[in-house]
Parts: structure tokens; sequence; C-alpha cells
């Protein structure tokens, strides 16, 4: 097992007549710092190598065995304890251990899985659901070509290409929209695409016209009450807001008009001659003309017409 903590001081090669001299290189304490650490974090491993690899050609090959020890002390958690029973010696051998634990193996299987179980999320538009599976799409592809000779690329692009069809359908999160692209039985992927595309368009209009019509179903609203079934200017409760207020109003207007009226009994104004309270007198109409006998009459008295006579 190697020692993971060495001295920085020591095990450092000194230079001799019949080798390049030290100063063409930098230390093993300035290569080091080249080397960030490494906690077994899969998205750090690439760069975490590619460090390691440039610290390497900086520094006198004598002292790479020094170099080395020390990269060791820059990996930490459970890769660090890995590492500590499998006894690595030196970094080709690290290398290898990191890529094959630490590096996610992009094969055919990992690309198919990928796309077999990929699904439209209920907030992604078709146009991002496509954009999607054409990219798996062609890493699946890709994936499938590697390894394959050539008369096979033909076939092989086109089953990969009918597998992408088939998920992009399938994967849909729709079911009207699934069914609508299914039943047209499109061959390429364009045709298959544009026709989901033209669904959701429709059913985005058709749910946008049915927010903003209240008219469609229920009948028209009404603005002064907000039920549904009749408009304002014939809601029943147009005129039932306030009564009192309602009353007062009618009120006042109509003490306002009956300002100018004149009452034909009392000859005062505000009121007519049925409303009148005042002793009611009599009235005789002589052609065209209305004349006012005095209120004391009884009635028992002689018209001037007859006593006349």
């Amino acid at each position: 097992m190697p020692n993971l903590y060495p001295n920085l001081e020591t095990e450092v090669a000194s230079p001799d007549s019949n080798t390049v001299t030290m100063t063409e290189y930098i230390s093993v304490g300035e290569a080091l710092k080249l080397v960030t650490p490494f906690r077994g974090e899969k998205r750090d491993i690439l760069a975490f190598i590619a460090n390691v690899e440039t610290a390497f050609e900086v520094i006198d090959p004598r002292n790479e065995g020094t170099l080395f020890k020390f990269v060791l002390t820059r990996i930490s958690g459970e890769p660090r304890t890995a590492i500590a029973h499998r006894n690595l010696e030196n970094r080709e051998e690290l290398r290898e251990f990191l890529k094959n634990t630490y590096t996610e193996k992009r094969t055919l299987d990992y690309h198919a899985n990928q796309l077999f179980s990929t699904k439209q999320n209920k907030m992604e538009s078709i146009s991002e659901w496509i954009q999607r599976v054409q990219k798996l799409g062609s890493k699946f592809r890709e994936a499938a070509l590697q390894d394959c000779e050539q008369d096979e690329r033909a076939g092989i692009l086109t089953l990969a290409d009918k597998l992408r069809n088939i998920c992009f359908v399938q994967g849909l999160y729709s079911d009207r929209i699934q069914t609508i692209v299914r039943s047209r039985n499109h061959s390429s992927f364009d045709e298959i695409a544009e026709t989901a595309l033209e669904e959701e368009s429709a059913i985005f209009s058709k749910n946008e016209r049915y927010k903003h019509s209240n008219s469609t179903v229920d009948g028209p609203k009404c603005s002064n009450c907000n039920k549904l079934g009749h408009v304002a200017s014939r809601c029943y409760l147009k005129d039932r807001k306030d009564t009192r207020v309602n009353q007062l109003s009618i009120k006042n207007e109509q003490r306002e008009k009956n300002i100018d009226v004149t009452c034909y009994n009392c000859q005062g104004n505000g009121q007519i001659a049925k409303n009148c309270r005042k002793p009611k007198k009599r009235w005789e109409r002589q052609g065209t003309k209305e004349r006012n006998w005095n209120s004391n009459y009884s009635g028992n008295e002689l018209r001037p017409s007859e006593s006349s006579s």
C-alpha cells in the first residue's frame, strides 16, 4: 500500500551533469497546484484526470513517483477509500480506475434506455419535446454506428429513425394529440412533429376562446349582479341595490316636479286638486270657460241660470 501522505521536501531527484537541469521543469509543489481536489463527483472526473496529466507533463520525470503520492492526497471521500484497497502504483493505473469507476459509459444500451424512457413533461411545449427527442435520437444513432460495418449503416439508420418516431409519439403528454398523430400514420419525423404542433395550437386556441367568452355555453353574463342568463338592462335586481335610496330619490324628484303644479281647488302650488286637503269648491263649466263660485253654497240654492229664468 503506497504512502498517501509523503513529505514534499523529500524524494525529489537532484540534477546531475548527464541530465537536463531542474530549472527547465517546475517543482512538485507548483505542479500539485494544478490538480484540483476530487471527491467522487462524476461531473468533475474528466477535469481532474486532465489536470493530473498536465501536472505530470511539467515536472521532471524522475519526480513522477513523488507527484503521484501527492496527487493521491487530492482525492477524498469514497474514491480515496477505494484507491487505498487497490494498491495503485502509478498514474496510468489511477487514470484507468477513475475512468472505469466514475465516468458514464455511453454505450448503445445507455442511449437506447435514455430514448425509450423519456416522456414529455406537463409544462413542456411540443417544440421543446421535439428538440429533446431529436437530441436523444442523434446520440442513439451515433452509438449504433460505432461498431457497425459499412453495408449495415443504412439499415441501422432506418431502424434508429423509426425508434425515434415511436418514442416521440408514445412520449406525448396529451392523449388526444397522441391519438391523432398515431391515426395519421406518418412515416417521417417532420410530418409527425408538424401534426403534433398543429394539434397543440388548436387546443390552445380552443381553450383561449372558452376562457374569454361567457356566452358560448352558459349564455350572457349580467354586469349588475354577475349572474348568467341575462344582461344588465334586464336585470331584476338593477333597482334593488338600495331600496331606501331609490325611494328617497323618487320622492325628491316628485317634489321638484310638483313645485310648478297649481292646485285648481285652492290655487296653491305643489299639489293637484284631488290631493288638496282644503274644502272643495264647486265648479261650473260655461262653454269653454270655468267659473269659481263661493264655497259657502250649501248645495240647495238655485243656480244663477235657474234664478234668472
